[in-house]
């Protein structure tokens, strides 16, 4: 282990002990609603543990946002406060004890992000002098340009004298991750449904009995909501802000141009090991196309329309970059990102409402891996990880 790792897992370690809250079922019944990668993996470390896992999804695994991310594994600088970082960094450690079980296509070659104005640059340095104040070490400095630019020829930089590193960050194949967990977890004999549209909880004396769902009822100790931009939804909350529209290239293969996660003006790239190339818009489509995107689809209603998007897309890009010219777009998707109001995780049991958990949030990929193995530690041994106690859903009433 090395001193980083070792140093985060001490600063958990430090936190006061997990707190029991009451008996423990024996070989629970649960129902996991929402096949992304936070509900597949969830599913996944239970069933591993001995319970009885059940898998649903409105659509099919990896409709949702997962499979139409941007796919970046990472612990920077908006991760605040301090707790929100901590359980970024965990996750990333997470992910590499993941790959002991699981041969995903993550390529951890860390990422290089600034800004075009000095202003905003300003503020990206500000708030990576802030994470050097945390009590645990975060990989991320400031490196000079002609530095940025040995890491990355294809690449250019602006007029900026530095440019952020962050070099524990990682790319992940989303969509083929998911298929993989999704294999384990039925190999397991974990059971999935799909497509099964949930519908409302059945409860007796506050006490969940099942839940009907459009496949018919299926009894359960617990339900677990990894259903993202529709928790609100189904549980008839108001914990979220209107979802945001996240506009995802991916290209053919081809031969590497890219080494590192380029966080540059307006778009976002990387190259996975496959030689496939992602580029995220993260602001999504123009205003004037918000009437078109009204029931928050997962595609454009046309290829013209398709077409106009990603070329505006690669124009962004190729302002700041070299490696573009030719290659092929095989798909554009658009993923609606859940964003919980005040830009934290939420984590945890429903008040009043006996067997129901949320586990929803805006960095899904990058908590995925340590958010289950938390969530089901909490379930199976009826405890309260206080590392969780700020992401409560107890917040919102």
């Amino acid at each position: 282990m090395d001193r980083r790792t070792f140093t985060k897992l001490i600063a958990l370690l430090s936190l006061p002990s997990s707190r029991s809250l009451g008996a423990i079922l024996k070989n629970p019944k649960i129902v996991v609603i929402g096949a992304g990668i936070i509900g597949t993996l969830i599913a996944y470390e239970l069933v591993k543990k001995g319970a009885k896992v059940i898998l649903i999804d409105k659509a099919f695994p990896a409709s949702g946002a997962s499979g139409h991310s941007f796919s970046w594994i990472n612990a920077t600088y908006p991760k605040k406060p301090y707790n929100y970082n901590l359980l970024s960094q965990l996750g990333i450690d997470a992910y590499k004890s993941l790959e002991t079980e699981f041969n995903f296509d993550i390529k951890w070659s860390g990422s290089l992000e600034w800004f075009e104005k000095s202003s905003e640059q300003e503020n990206l340095f500000a708030e990576i002098s802030a994470i050097k104040k945390y009590p645990t070490y975060t990989p991320v400095n400031l490196i000079s340009l002609p530095e940025a630019e040995r890491m990355e020829p294809n690449v250019y930089f602006g007029k900026n004298d530095h440019v952020v590193h962050s070099e524990s960050d990682g790319a992940l194949d989303t969509i083929e991750a998911i298929q993989m967990i999704r294999n384990k977890f039925e190999d397991l004999g974990g059971e999935s449904i799909f497509p099964c549209e949930f519908l409302r909880l059945n409860r007796r004396n506050g006490v969940l009995q099942s839940i009907d769902t459009t496949e018919g009822t299926i009894e359960t100790d617990h339900a677990i909501f990894a259903c993202g931009i529709d928790t609100d939804k189904n549980l008839d909350l108001n914990a979220s802000l209107t979802p945001t529209p996240g506009i995802i290239l991916r290209s053919a293969p081809v031969e590497d141009r890219f080494n590192k996660i380029i966080v540059g003006p307006g778009v976002h790239i990387h190259q996975q090991k496959n030689g496939v190339i992602f580029l995220g818009e993260q602001d999504g489509a123009p205003i004037n196309h918000n009437d078109r995107l009204r029931g928050r689809p997962n595609k454009f209603p046309s290829k013209e329309f398709e077409e106009l998007h990603a070329e505006r897309i690669m124009n962004t890009a190729k302002k700041f970059t070299t490696g573009l010219e030719n290659i092929k777009i095989n798909q554009v998707s658009i993923g609606w990102r859940p964003l919980p109001k005040d830009g934290i995780p939420i984590i945890g049991r429903l008040k009043n409402m006996q067997g129901v958990y949320i586990s929803m949030m805006h960095s899904g990929i990058s908590l995925a891996a340590i958010v289950s193995k938390f969530i089901t530690e909490e379930i199976l041994e009826n405890k309260s990880i206080p590392l969780l106690d700020n992401f409560r859903p107890s917040r919102f009433s």
